[in-house]
């Protein structure tokens, strides 16, 4: 070490980190001085301040008592009090005298009075800012207090003074509802004049008001009491505090509770103010600006000390980093120097270094596209045109194939930190599986979907090792709760050949997604040969139940779907059906003229449905479109026409029998004409047309549900001959009675209490067809 020294000692650095040092030990000794005389003097410089304050507030204070003594005083010698001494009865006076009052109070507001009042032990009332006002209205109704009442009033005629302040109180006030309110705090003063022994002028002070305009202090521990230790006033603070006696002036330290007493004795009032500082804010504030100062001088210290130390060795740092970016060939180096001739050899060796990179980085990104894209037409089966596309890609070694599915919880709210989170995905891909396999691409071949090619010539080995990574993947993705993931593989190795039947055959894996939120791995086809789907027939019923409004029945139908769902649970086969139900649902509506928009405010159906992960969400959400369907239907309903009403219902119950247009208007006490007049335009539609609309959507029900022949169908819904019944229902329907039956029978499921059977079609002959 000292060899070290040694040879250190001469150099640049040392001596000028040397010369450092000793400037900031010269500075260091300086501001430990001042510390400490700062110590010694800040307590008494807040004593000082402490007592400069007093002395402020008892001036404050004193002021204001001496100028409403030379206002009293200056109302004594007046015109108005010279008549009322020799003539107390003189109204005149006594109105001039409230006026001059009123006066007061108006220009005088830096006194806090409340009010001024005139009392004369030979009237019955007193003279106030109101005018003239009875003494019990004054001390019973206006300024209620005990201490203060009317009695003490009246004794204060007898005492010799000429002004006394007396202790605040709290005054109440009665109002007009005769409830007892609080007035307020005020200081009762009275000033007297030797010449009039009958009568005397007293004042109201606002106590609390006083307080604010006079004291400033950082805290407000302080009160009022005489020579006597009666307390006159105190801040809800200092209560704890005024049992102290006073047996000095300026200040005392109560050593039994470390307070700090400042206090003064007013001239005018001959009342003592006192002000307590407690020695804990006193110390803490000494203690508070000590730690900061040495908080300031330690750092101050360590920063000389740093700032010694980095300009010492500035001129050595840029040389150093030149060599080092030489070495490591990085241009991105920062020599932090104002010296010229550094940057000019820096930016030259920034440039030399750019060129060399940016030619590497352009070859290693053709490459890098050029892999992509070529894996991209083999699992696309295109072909590839390209040899050095061919010579990047791998196409002689078998491989596993796995496919994730990245799908948005929310996907309604999708939004452009979708794409970073699918980055992102990729990242965990491709680290934890480069980790296990060496020869491995990640590609992302849709905007949610990324494919994993592993290479792979150990097929026992390797697919033990594949099993693992992909549940330390489904661990790692278990923390991505706003996403439901799907991993779809064959675990078996493809050949080199099949890049496009892995990428079909994963594809299908993925579309068999289990209803539910947990993250999937799919290892093989389920292989189902008849996928759920709604056959026509469930359709035509479906539609039937809607246009009626039954809700009950719309449900039961959904929900023996739903059984049938669950069989196989896929989610694609719930989001169909949810599909087709909505579609359905909508076209009655809007066949009825029904207007869908509240179904469609906010998140469509086809929306919502995005979002569905079990089979109970499916079903709240069906209860809900349903409930919400038949209302909308209902609401239209309940609007028509009382006449529209009635036809309509005797045709809802008569349809199956002879129906004259005659006997309805008779009932309705109308002509036939103005009847059918009515109805068209109401309806939309003719007495005859709506009476074929029944009678056919009662004869489709009869048809799926019953094996009668087609006469008895006809007979039933009110036709008496087969032909036209089925002219009519083909009009209407565009098929036969006859097909129309075919048809609904061609379903190879049936519901029958909740459990799935099947069905088999009656035969039907030539005559049924009429």
């Amino acid at each position: 070490m000292i060899t070290f020294l040694q040879k250190k000692r001469n150099s640049f650095f040392f001596k000028l980190l040397l010369s450092f040092l000793i400037i900031v030990m010269i500075s260091f000794i300086f501001n430990l001085l001042s510390f400490n005389f700062f110590q010694k003097t800040l307590r008494t410089e807040i004593i000082k301040y402490n007592k400069l304050t007093m002395s402020n507030t008892v001036n404050n204070y004193e002021k204001q008592f001496r100028l409403l003594d030379d206002i009293t005083t200056n109302l004594y010698v007046g015109t108005d009090m010279s008549i009322l001494k020799k003539k107390n009865s003189d109204f005149i006076a006594m109105n001039s005298l409230a006026a001059e009052i009123n006066a007061i109070l108006s220009n005088y507001n830096n006194l806090n009075l409340e009010n001024l009042f005139f009392y004369n032990s030979s009237l019955s009332f007193i003279i106030d800012k109101k005018g003239l006002n009875s003494i019990p209205e004054m001390f019973e109704n206006s300024y209620i207090n005990a201490d203060y009442n009317a009695d003490f009033w009246e004794k204060q005629i007898e005492e010799d003074y000429h002004m006394r302040i007396f202790p605040a109180a709290r005054f109440q006030k009665r109002n007009f509802n005769g409830k007892i309110e609080d007035a307020g705090l005020y200081f009762p003063i009275i000033i007297k004049n030797v010449l009039q022994k009958q009568s005397y002028i007293a004042a109201f002070i606002n106590a609390d008001a006083i307080y604010l305009n006079s004291h400033f202090s950082t805290n407000d521990l302080f009160f009022i009491s005489d020579d006597k230790g009666t307390l006159f006033f105190n801040t809800p603070q200092s209560k704890a505090f005024t049992n102290y006696k006073i047996t000095r002036t300026e200040q005392a330290y109560d050593s039994s509770n470390h307070n700090y007493y400042f206090y003064q004795k007013g001239e005018k009032s001959n009342l003592i103010y006192i002000n307590v500082t407690p020695n804990q804010q006193i110390a803490s504030t000494v203690s508070r600006l000590s730690w900061i100062l040495l908080i300031l001088f330690a750092l101050s210290l360590v920063l000389s000390l740093l700032i010694s130390i980095l300009f010492s060795i500035r001129f050595k740092l840029p040389v150093q980093r030149i060599l080092d970016s030489l070495q490591m060939m990085n241009p991105n180096f920062h020599l932090r120097s104002t010296i010229r001739e550094y940057i000019q050899i820096g930016d030259r060796l920034k440039t030399i270094i750019n060129s060399n990179q940016k030619i590497n980085q352009d070859l290693q990104m053709k490459d890098s596209l050029l892999k992509t894209y070529g894996y991209w037409n083999k699992v696309k089966n295109i072909p590839l045109g390209s040899k050095d596309m061919q010579s990047l890609i791998d196409s002689t070694k078998p491989f596993y194939f796995i496919m994730f599915q990245l799908q948005s919880a929310h996907p309604i709210h999708e939004t452009s930190q979708d794409m970073q989170t699918t980055a992102h995905f990729m990242e965990i891909i491709n680290l934890n599986i480069q980790c296990s396999f060496i020869q491995s691409e990640i590609l992302q071949i849709e905007r949610d979907l990324i494919v994993a090619i592993i290479f792979s010539e150990n097929d026992l080995q390797d697919q033990h090792k594949l099993t693992e990574t992909l549940h330390i993947l489904t661990e790692k993705f278990n923390q991505q709760e706003q996403y439901y993931i799907t991993i779809a593989t064959n675990l078996r190795l493809q050949n080199p050949s099949d890049f496009t039947v892995a990428y079909e055959e994963t594809l299908e894996m993925i579309r068999e997604r289990k209803l539910n939120a947990d993250i999937q791995i799919i290892t093989k086809l389920s292989h189902v040969q008849n996928r759920f789907q709604i056959a026509p027939p469930e359709l035509m019923k479906l539609s039937a139940q809607i246009e009626a409004g039954n809700t009950a029945d719309i449900l039961q139908s959904i929900r023996r779907m739903l059984q049938r769902l669950s069989v196989n649970g896929i989610a694609l086969e719930y989001k169909q059906m949810a599909s087709d139900i909505i579609s359905q649902i909508l076209l009655n509506l809007m066949s009825q003229k029904i207007e869908v928009g509240e179904l469609l405010a906010e998140l469509t159906p086809y929306e919502q449905i995005k979002e569905f992960v079990s089979e109970e969400q499916y079903l709240t959400f069906y209860i809900s479109l349903v409930e919400k369907a038949a209302s909308l239907i209902s609401i239209k309903n309940a609007g028509k026409d009382p006449i529209v009403d009635y036809v309509i219902a005797y045709i809802e119950h008569h349809s199956g029998g002879d129906i004259s247009q005659e006997a309805i208007a008779s009932k309705l006490n109308l002509s036939i004409r103005y009847m059918g007049k009515y109805i068209k335009n109401k309806t939309g539609k003719t007495f005859n047309d709506y009476l074929e609309d029944v009678r056919i959507r009662k004869a489709k029900i009869i048809l799926m549900e019953t094996d009668d022949k087609i006469q008895e169908v006809a007979n039933k819904v009110g036709y008496h001959n087969a032909n036209s019944f089925t002219r009519m229902f083909k009009r209407i329907t565009g098929l036969t009675p006859g097909d129309y039956r075919a048809q609904s029978w061609r379903s190879p499921f049936s519901e029958t209490d909740g459990e799935i059977t099947h069905r088999i079609a009656p035969h039907i002959d030539d005559k049924d067809l009429g």
